[in-house]
């Protein structure tokens, strides 16, 4: 039995289905149109379908603003449409926004989301208290009303935290890391004192470091890039830069489309891949449900998506480079081994990956990540010259068995700056 069945609460909580029904809130001021507007909107909304017509819109809107590729693109659009109908899904998706180096723009993202997500609180470095007192308030159980499976909670529905690297400290061991991935469930209470707590919601954090890491499993990762010299991208004013009427007046009735099928929503969408982990698929859920609703080409879109991101997903540094060796290994037709000489070169030449900064000299780090699996370099004999060192194929298999997901015939080679 879940905690916010129905039947749950009324035992919980006698005469909480007499609760009346909490007044819809209003859109925040930064989106708000005129009556005038919503009602010319209403009128553009002439196809039978113009859910997959919206989702471009908003895309496109992003992009505008935004360095960052076609799979993340459809990650972001559908996580804003999410947020719009959060409360229908069992589980909610979280988005870990990072780069490599700093002024990729990952604040701009989150001003983005600002703009187009459901009633959001936004922060910048903010402290653990502030975030704990800020996501607490008015949501003891208490308060929580649930009609139908759908759980209903005041405002903010949406949380964003930039620099999120002066709010986490180096342990895994928070109590903000527990309060938040307590919040990735509907059906999950947070104990704070005497009270139980509901702090579900969709929520995007921006930062210069590493999430812990029991926080960023429960996350979608969004890897941004520096552009280009020869990429252009506008500069974003929240105050004049909005969607169109008829977007926003779509987003508004969202959570009331029967499209949206509560019963649906809480069952796994159809051709979920095997190959992502239990909190990966709690996270890729809601968005392809989201995506099968929109219809169109967007449920393909959102499947290649999932799978691609992930595999940009927020692994430690050993499965990461795990990974990288196995690629390469696979592009070089699988040869017996590899000399660490020839393999450091390929890493380095990989920009987004923290091995891009080491030296042909660094052998000892490469050593220290494989040395969690077992792997040890040997010394080979090649050519007459015998203590060289590598990497022998044989060393690999058990651990990319164990760690890794299969590796497809489509693989494409890692070339530099991908």
């Amino acid at each position: 039995m879940h905690p916010f069945d129905d039947n749950y609460l009324s035992k919980m909580l006698p005469g909480f289905e007499k609760k009346p029904a909490p007044d819809i809130i209003p859109p925040p001021e930064k989106a708000l149109v005129s009556m005038n507007e919503r009602k010319t909107a209403k009128a553009i909304l002439l196809p039978e379908n113009p859910a997959p017509q919206m989702l471009d819109s908003i895309s496109s809107f992003i992009r505008r603003y935004l360095i960052c590729d076609e799979h993340q693109l459809t990650i972001l659009a559908l996580w804003i449409v999410h947020t719009w109908s959060y409360s229908r899904f069992l589980t909610t998706a979280y988005l870990d926004i990072r780069s490599p180096e700093p002024q990729c723009g990952k604040s701009r993202c989150l001003d983005l989301l600002y703009m187009l997500s459901n009633r959001p609180w936004f922060a910048t470095g903010a402290s653990p208290a502030t975030i704990r007192d800020r996501l607490l308030h008015q949501r003891s159980l208490e308060k929580v009303t649930v009609e139908k499976r759908i759980v209903r909670l005041p405002a903010p529905f949406t949380t964003l935290l930039d620099n999120y690297h002066h709010t986490f400290g180096s342990s895994e061991r928070q109590a903000l890391v527990a309060m938040l991935t307590a919040g990735t469930r509907q059906t999950s209470l947070f104990a704070y004192g005497r009270s139980d707590y509901c702090l579900f919601g969709p929520k995007a954090f921006a930062g210069n470091s590493r999430l812990p890491r029991s926080l960023a499993a429960h996350c979608i990762p969004i890897v941004l890039r520096r552009k280009r010299p020869s990429e252009t991208v506008q500069r974003f004013d929240r105050a004049s830069d909005r969607l169109p009427a008829n977007v926003l007046d779509w987003l508004y009735q969202i959570d009331e489309d029967a499209y949206l099928n509560s019963d649906k929503t809480w069952q796994a969408p159809l051709r979920l891949s095997s190959h992502l982990t239990a909190r990966q698929q709690d996270c890729a859920e809601p968005l392809l449900h989201v995506a099968d609703a929109v219809g169109g080409s967007w449920p393909e879109k959102a499947r290649a998506a999932i799978s691609a991101v992930f595999k940009l997903s927020d692994w430690s540094d050993p499965i990461q480079v795990l990974s990288d060796v196995r690629s390469w290994f696979y592009m070089k037709n699988n040869p017996e081994y590899l000399l660490t000489r020839d393999l450091l070169p390929l890493l380095i030449s990989m920009e987004q990956r923290p091995w891009s900064a080491w030296t042909r000299k660094s052998g000892f780090k490469l050593g220290a990540l494989l040395r969690h699996f077992g792997i040890f370099s040997r010394n080979l004999t090649v050519g007459g010259q015998k203590g060289i060192k590598g990497y022998l194929l044989e060393d690999f298999k058990d651990a990319w068995e164990r760690y890794l997901p299969p590796l497809h015939d489509e693989v494409a080679q890692p070339r530099k700056g991908e």
